[in-house]
């Protein structure tokens, strides 16, 4: 592979990376290293508490962040080999094309890779559904102002850990204007800012000033996110894999990255593309997708702990904790804006460790609802919500079944149809389960996730190659686009919840009955 260029900023060291060997780090990355923002990563772990399942796997989000820095290092390097030969398609995204402007290039790729996750929460991904629940539907006092600013940083999405890292950024972005030595990092950090804009990326003010024009943006933000093969997926599929001892993970991605193309569209559009010879390095890519996600990130017992990570934080407000860390109102404390000052003056930081904190002051509390979720989260393992069914190839099959008892041939569209249908009819289960077990306080959850949005992947604006050179890829792609639904129950009384769990198997039969009847429903309902 090419050597690995380091921005626009002189080497200051390196890191020693269990996944990438040796990753080169500049002053200005060193200088954000430094920052209690970065620094927080440290504690919050890449895949929340999925280390109950798989108790190796407790790597950081920085760890995570410094590789995916690491490989948007590579791909830009390799997008500025292809500017050196190309001055018509360097004059396409650049207002001089000289080296200090590629550079340029190298360093918003590589602190976009290093920021883009900064704004992640207590344990990743599995707090953001209870902030998200608590701005959209808590009712209480605190909740509208929380929903406001989550939807203002996130022009409306209300995705969760992208709008408190655009907070974040905010406030890292005062620290380099106070620094003496750090101020020209302040132009970079308003461009990273416009690239990791929810709504996609968009220019600022620095772009220009920074001779980047509009074109190098959407390439930039192509090297971090796509629906194929981006520096963030490249790097937490192996990264992941390792640290769980999952064995899908083995990715050629020096294959890959010198198979990386820059070209334009007939309509003028500069766009990342990868040869044919990359084809076989693109099958392990979504090979690994889809079994890890199978095998890891869909897994069963992990979604019932992040349901139950979500529970606990929702009912931390209503609990009324003495939280010493936090304001009277933990709402108003974990908002995006009171965080960041919070993280500036090193007062609280709301990561893994001080969320372990809280849930042990609940489950010595004396309400009873948080300390009920509060000790699914430690010793008590027989709280965690109970899988319905540990699998969801068993609702792929009872599908699949379903569909050839009316003579239809279950193709991934009609399942997909089937699957959705089940999770529109959530609470029908419950009151069916409720009215045969004769357990009226049964709460019946679930989960739905897909690992492939072929629409989304199709319409990808990074072109890879014709999609029929590959039969094995367009199998992997229909049944990825195959939605993953699981589905659990719980009881939010102690007692009544160790009683359901008792009764499993036989819960697990009614739910098979009743999910039967759903789908034959859901049959009747997609024929009209």
């Amino acid at each position: 592979m090419q050597n690995e260029l380091i921005g626009a900023f002189k080497q200051k060291g390196v890191v020693q990376d269990s996944v990438h060997g040796f990753i080169p780090i500049n002053e200005a990355e060193y200088w954000l290293l430094q920052t209690a923002f970065l620094r927080r990563l440290h504690n919050i772990k890449q895949l929340g508490m999925a280390f109950l399942v798989f108790p190796s796997a407790r790597h950081s989000r920085l760890e995570h962040s410094l590789g995916v820095m690491h490989i948007a290092s590579y791909m830009s390097s390799k997008v500025i080999a292809e500017l050196r030969h190309n001055p018509t398609l360097c004059s396409e995204l650049l207002e001089y094309c000289d080296e200090k402007h590629m550079n340029v290039v190298v360093q918003v790729a590589r602190l976009t890779g290093l920021l883009h996750d900064v704004g992640h929460l207590a344990y990743s991904h599995m707090s953001e559904s209870a902030i998200e629940y608590m701005a959209k539907y808590d009712e209480r006092e605190g909740a509208s102002s929380l929903y406001q600013e989550l939807a203002r940083l996130s022009r409306g999405t209300l995705k969760v850990h992208e709008a408190y890292g655009l907070a974040f950024i905010e406030a890292i972005k005062k620290l380099a204007e106070s620094s003496h030595d750090m101020q020209q990092l302040k132009p970079y950090l308003d461009v990273v800012e416009g690239l990791l804009n929810p709504m996609g990326p968009s220019s600022t003010g620095s772009t220009k000033e920074l001779g980047l024009k509009s074109e190098s943006l959407s390439l930039i933000h192509d090297m971090i996110s796509n629906e194929i093969a981006d520096a963030d997926r490249l790097d937490y599929l192996q990264r992941d894999a390792q640290a769980t001892g999952i064995v899908y993970g083995n990715i050629d991605l020096d294959r890959l990255i010198e198979g990386l193309k820059v070209s334009i569209t007939d309509n003028g559009h500069v766009i990342l593309s990868l040869d044919i010879k990359s084809l076989q390095t693109l099958e392990d890519i979504f090979d690994a997708r889809y079994k890890m996600y199978r095998s890891v990130y869909f897994h069963h017992k992990i979604m019932a702990i992040s349901k139950s990570v979500s529970r606990f934080i929702r009912e931390i407000p209503r609990a009324k904790l003495t939280l010493p860390m936090y304001s009277d109102d933990f709402r108003d404390a974990i908002s995006p804006s009171s965080l960041a000052k919070a993280i500036l003056d090193d007062a609280y930081y709301f990561d893994d460790p001080e969320l372990d904190i809280i849930a042990r002051l609940a489950a010595g509390g004396s309400d009873e609802l948080s300390k009920r979720w509060a000790l699914s989260l430690m010793e008590r393992r027989d709280l965690l919500p109970v899988s319905l069914v540990k699998r969801s190839e068993e609702l792929v099959m009872l599908a699949i079944n379903k569909l050839r008892e009316h003579g239809v041939e279950p193709m991934p569209a009609a399942l997909s149809q089937m699957l959705n249908f089940i999770g529109n009819k959530v609470s029908d289960l419950q009151e069916g389960l409720r009215k045969e077990l004769k357990e009226p306080d049964i709460v019946v959850d679930h989960f739905e996730g897909t690992i492939v949005n072929t629409e989304t992947l199709r319409s990808s604006s990074v072109k890879m190659f014709n999609w029929d050179e590959s039969s094995y890829l367009r199998a992997l792609f229909d049944q990825s686009s195959i939605p993953v639904v699981l589905l659990y129950a719980y009881s939010d009384n102690i007692k009544d919840h160790i009683t359901l769990r008792s009764k499993a198997a036989e819960l697990r039969e009614v739910a098979r009955r009743q999910i039967a009847g759903v789908l034959e429903e859901g049959f009747r309902y997609l024929r009209t």
